[in-house]
């Protein structure tokens, strides 16, 4: 263990003079004080355990901090008024990297310096544990105790990278990706929005919906329901390799969907469903589109706006800017709920507010609380994909002022294993899981908005700054 230790430390402080070799930019610099100072290494563990009963709560015993700082990933690209990249900046936050790392970029916009790691829950935990009592079952160690292999990396090629980072499973923002090579498809001619698929499994009754009414739950309400009946109609037609090559063709190779079931599209796993920070955050980049070549693919193409239609980039912007659970980068459907932080100053779509109280309610999930006059003081629209889940926790999307608001253009990713089960120090010694509150979407620390609000906050100052 403390051999494996060693290396990566040389690793890490070789990595670090080469990053020395030049300054961080203003935006580097805004991104790391802003990961730092969420303190995320403070967040309230419930324990291994399940959604339904987490260790912890249900044995009446207080919740203790994180025993590790979590693995965080943070990707901000920031745009001029002409939609043209000014500054980019990815950190990472981990056991290895307490204080947070600032991944040196390469001029092709890609972060070639990390060798990313399958998420492995059992590594992150240190073992196994019993849902009884909480006892430990097993036993496995961080990088060694079994040491990490080949096997364990995401993209090939990286074994003289300088950092490594076990990269936290996306949760429902690996629907994205789904989305993303649906428009691809529908540009080449293979489908179309209004095209019909019949969702046919074993055991269910069968289902016909137009392409357009599988996507938008997908993306609006995160409905697993309507994802499971797209990636079956990729698997029925051959393209869960085609979205994988894509991905790798445009240099974005940390993004995968592997795993899933051709029988019924489920079976999506840590581990077998991979995303990163930057390669998510250039993915959204692709979908907001902007002048010029954003970077080079793995074969040599530019990679431009031209990749996606303009109708296609439209139908997606849409279904991302009606994103119905506005809570986690942003808090805009919690406005004022107790326990809960601002995020990005987000405005809410007015499809999901009941126009006689102003509560907001999500694929029967309420909200609870009176959010028009918040909604009217928002400055941004936030066009993004959420995913929470008991261990996991994202956000990634495409953020733009509202008319009259200060002027900030850019795209944030976020990815950690931060989800359900972790929590603020308030909620500590409760004998009731937060999920359960009557107001139940307030089930993850709000260290996470707190972050995308500092960012925004940031981005919003430099855009206002001469160049």
């Amino acid at each position: 263990m403390e051999k494996a230790r060693t290396i990566l430390s040389v690793a890490a402080v070789l990595g670090t003079i080469a990053m020395s070799a030049r300054a961080a930019s203003p935006l580097e610099t805004a991104v790391l004080a802003a990961v730092q100072d969420a303190h995320f290494e403070q967040v309230i563990d419930f324990g291994a355990g399940n959604e339904k009963q987490p260790v912890k709560a249900a044995l009446d015993i207080p919740a203790k901090t994180i025993a590790h700082p979590p693995n965080v990933g943070v990707a901000v690209i920031q745009f001029d008024t002409d939609g043209r990249m000014v500054d980019r900046a990815e950190i990472l936050l981990s056991r290895d990297y307490p204080d947070g790392l600032i991944v040196p970029l390469d001029p092709n916009a890609g972060d070639s310096a990390v060798r990313y790691r399958r998420w492995d829950i059992e590594r992150s935990d240190g073992g196994t544990y019993s849902p009884v009592d909480g006892h430990q079952l097993t036993a496995k160690g961080w990088t060694n105790d079994p040491p990490l292999t080949d096997a364990d990396d995401i993209a090939p090629n990286r074994t003289n990278a300088p950092y490594q980072f076990m990269a936290p499973y996306p949760a429902s923002l690996f629907k994205s990706m789904v989305a993303f090579h649906l428009m691809r498809m529908i540009d080449a001619g293979k489908i179309n929005l209004d095209s019909e698929y019949e969702y046919a499994i074993s055991g269910e009754k069968p289902e016909r919906r137009a392409i357009r009414d599988w996507l938008d739950p997908m993306i609006t309400a995160s409905d697993n329901h309507a994802t499971s009946a797209l990636l079956k109609m990729l698997h029925d037609k051959s393209e869960i390799e085609a979205l994988n090559r894509d991905f790798r063709d445009l240099g974005l190779a940390t993004l995968q969907i592997n795993g899933t079931r051709a029988s019924d599209g489920r079976g999506w796993s840590p581990g077998q469903i991979h995303m990163t920070a930057f390669d998510t955050a250039r993915l959204f980049w692709i979908i907001d589109g902007g002048p010029g070549v954003f970077w080079t693919g793995a074969n040599g193409q530019p990679v431009t706006a031209a990749l996606l239609s303009d109708s296609s980039r439209s139908c997606l912007k849409k279904v991302l800017s009606e994103q119905g659970f506005n809570d986690a980068l942003t808090t805009a459907n919690l406005t004022g709920a107790t326990n809960v932080r601002p995020g990005i100053p987000s405005r809410v779509a007015d499809r999901w507010i009941d126009p006689t109280n102003g509560t907001v309610t999500v694929a029967g999930e309420h909200f609870g609380l009176n959010i028009r006059s918040a909604n009217t003081q928002a400055e941004v629209n936030f066009a993004h994909k959420t995913g929470m889940t008991f261990n996991y926790g994202s956000d990634a999307g495409i953020v733009t002022s509202l008319p009259g608001k200060p002027f900030r253009h850019y795209i944030i990713a976020f990815l950690a294993n931060l989800g359900n089960r972790y929590t603020d120090e308030v909620f500590a010694t409760r004998k009731t899981f937060p999920a359960f509150d009557e107001v139940s979407p307030i089930t993850y620390t709000q260290k996470i908005p707190a972050l995308g609000n500092a960012i925004d906050d940031a981005v919003k100052k430099l855009s206002a700054s001469p160049k």
